[in-house]
């Protein structure tokens, strides 16, 4: 579809876009450990634009590369913060070498970008809503298939909304979500109200064809509110001033019907039975069930994210935040992740040991959010949450790839983060057309979405009473030029009939889709756009 046509002066369009952007427009390559990034003379948040897409991308500092690290699959993170322009603070997608692939339009907050299986078939997921509620959100989880194209929202039962924090496919087609609800709470014991508010912790297992509620469990019915190692700051003596004492951020479910639930403020992760909702067992915190062989490091972890299994349900990966933690923590100054073996074989006699830690060499300390996840060829991929910065490290702890997203000098300050940074295999096949302008006697195209373009092969036609398709111009096959980061420029011939168009090829040679064709003669700039 044709939504914008600009015949301007080009001088007056790259004022217009320098202004708005703040960069100037043109697809260039991420930093490579360049200081003047990290201290923010590019700005807390660099940032380019394009001449064929509205998108706006970030531009990355790679201050240390591997090859282990480049596998053929995509980073997927939520940008947000202070300094990142509203139209920025969109799911993104970044290739292995740091251009952007993808980023999606038209929705609010976003968080907690991934792919996932459902059905046989990969869909993109991630939360859109209200994410300034405390330090949570209301809103729903969207699902786009691979042409992009959305195919479902998945909320939450019982007239609740989804939290930001969670939305696990499980092998069973179902989803888990975390919710945040309002309940009153006697908190006399920490010097409140008997009729206390508190925000309650939920999660919800929902059938996602149906929408229907599967299982729910809630934390106020297991945990004390002395079990928080949050202080409660005079909250939880009004309705429109809830205390946060639990603080869920992860759960995940496991072959037998359990769950594996991550709550921030009691610092523990904790194994609950799938029928009854009780409480199995507890890792960490005042009601830490384990005996830790590693001197305390397996069980010290503090206001941690991202609890996962992994071993055969024997070991358990996660973030440890730590830094703002009250329990005090040897390692409390930095964040790591972390994995740990359990041993559960005794009931009476349970064991916890630190196997693995990862700890980056800037020795980051991320307050909030942040998450781990171990990838398919055996390197571990860590988010920094609250810091613009993704760290892959070696099985044994190695870093590998340091990549940051904002500056250094702005860590710790919130203008630049994202809840979680991931990699995924995904094939992107949008059902637009690729985008196109000619600026100045050149050619820029892009496709928003499409990973599986190789070459651009650039096509001159002119009018002909032969042709009977519906543009009614005969295509010739001029040059084919490699694909080069999001916008590819290619030059154009000058005697080769007025009408251009580019098509994307894959690997293979065939046509995945064509631009609209332009008229070569006369305009300086034009601008065609497939999408609104």
């Amino acid at each position: 579809m044709l939504s914008q046509l600009l015949l301007l002066p080009n001088s007056l369009l790259l004022c217009l876009i320098v202004q708005n952007l703040g960069h100037v427009l043109g697809d260039s390559p991420p930093y490579t450990d360049d200081s003047r990034f990290e201290t923010g003379d590019y700005g807390a948040y660099p940032i380019q634009g394009f001449h064929s897409s509205k998108i706006i991308a970030p531009q990355l500092n790679l201050l240390s590369t591997h090859w282990s690290c480049d596998d053929g699959s995509y980073t997927m993170f939520n940008p947000r913060g202070n300094a990142v322009p509203e139209d920025a603070q969109s799911p993104t997608i970044l290739d292995s070498k740091g251009n952007i692939v993808w980023a999606a339009t038209g929705y609010n907050q976003t968080h907690n970008l991934m792919a996932q299986e459902y059905r046989g078939k990969q869909y993109l997921t991630f939360w859109s809503g209200k994410d300034a509620i405390g330090e949570h959100g209301n809103g729903e989880y969207i699902m786009l298939d691979s042409s992009y194209r959305e195919v479902a929202r998945i909320r939450a039962a019982n007239g609740l909304e989804a939290d930001l924090h969670e939305c696990r496919f499980t092998d069973v087609g179902t989803a888990l979500i975390t919710i945040y609800d309002i309940q009153h709470v006697d908190l006399t014991q920490l010097g409140g109200n008997p009729n206390g508010y508190i925000w309650d912790s939920i999660f919800q297992e929902i059938n996602i064809e149906t929408g229907e509620l599967v299982f729910q469990w809630r934390a106020s019915d297991h945990f004390a509110a002395t079990d928080s190692y949050r202080d409660r700051g005079g909250q939880g003596g009004r309705r429109d001033d809830p205390w946060d004492f639990f603080h869920i951020n992860s759960v995940e479910k496991d072959q037998i019907g359990n769950y594996l639930i991550s709550s921030r403020y009691t610092s523990t992760v904790s194994y609950i039975n799938g029928e009854t909702g009780e409480v199995i067992w507890v890792l960490g915190g005042r009601r830490n069930n384990f005996i830790d062989l590693s001197d305390g490091r397996a069980t010290d972890f503090g206001y941690q994210h991202d609890a996962r299994w992994h071993n055969n349900y024997t070991t358990i990966s996660l973030f440890n935040n730590g830094a703002q933690a009250p329990k005090s923590a040897k390692n409390a100054q930095v964040s790591s992740a972390m994995k740990i073996t359990i041993d559960t074989s005794n009931s009476t006699c349970m064991t916890a040991k630190l196997e693995t830690q990862y700890i980056n060499t800037f020795e980051m300390s991320s307050s909030s959010q942040g998450n781990m996840q171990v990838l398919p060829n055996g390197n571990t991929l860590v988010g920094y949450g609250y810091n613009a910065a993704f760290t892959e490290f070696a099985s044994n702890g190695v870093a590998l790839c340091e990549t940051h997203f904002g500056a250094t000098g702005r860590f710790h300050t919130g203008d630049v983060q994202s809840y979680r940074v991931m990699k995924f295999n995904w094939i992107g096949l949008p059902s637009t057309d690729p985008d196109i302008a000619l600026v100045n006697g050149s050619l820029y195209v892009s496709w928003n979405g499409a990973t599986e373009v190789r070459k651009w092969v650039l096509e001159t036609g002119d009018r002909s009473d032969m042709v009977k398709d519906r543009e009614g111009v005969r295509w010739r096959a001029f040059s084919k030029t490699k694909k080069s980061g999001f916008e590819t420029r290619i030059e154009i011939p000058t005697d080769q009939g007025p009408y251009v168009r580019v098509v994307g090829v894959d690997g293979n040679g065939k046509s995945l889709g064509a631009t609209r064709m332009i008229r070569v003669e006369k305009a300086t700039i034009v601008i065609y756009h497939s999408h609104n």
